[in-house]
């Protein structure tokens, strides 16, 4: 599984790739929307995992360009959003951009994981 993390902290990079070492993904790794952006054009991903409060591309701007791309892919890969922001308003801007989810900062292991299984397609085995 390819894991496109998106955060302008390397520290919140790093805990979230502890986090799903247990998934055994491979990381991709981008500071903002723009750079995650370039990434994909290059590399596929199976999942988002972005932050909200990025710049100069927000994590919900991010998304709306994801969901607008021109690649099917990139519209329908599953999109987690982080944001330590408790307002409804911003959880709900970024649903409508067309995030799957959102967890909440300070993230924990167990609630990640039970929202990347809630987003993530059945496998087909």
């Amino acid at each position: 599984m390819n894991v496109l993390l998106v955060d302008d902290s390397a520290s919140v990079r790093a805990i979230l790739q502890v986090y799903l070492m247990g998934l055994h993904p491979t990381f991709l790794e981008a500071e903002d929307g723009e750079r995650a952006l370039r990434l994909l054009r290059l590399s596929p991903v199976d999942l988002v995992i972005a932050d909200v409060q990025m710049a100069p591309m927000d994590g919900i701007a991010f998304v709306r360009a994801l969901r607008g791309s021109d690649r099917p892919a990139l519209r329908t890969v599953p999109v987690v959003m982080l944001t330590g922001d408790r307002s409804e308003e911003v959880r709900a801007q970024g649903l409508q951009a067309g995030a799957d989810a959102f967890v909440r900062k300070p993230v924990d292991a167990k609630t990640l994981l039970r929202t990347i299984q809630d987003v993530m397609p059945p496998r087909v085995t």
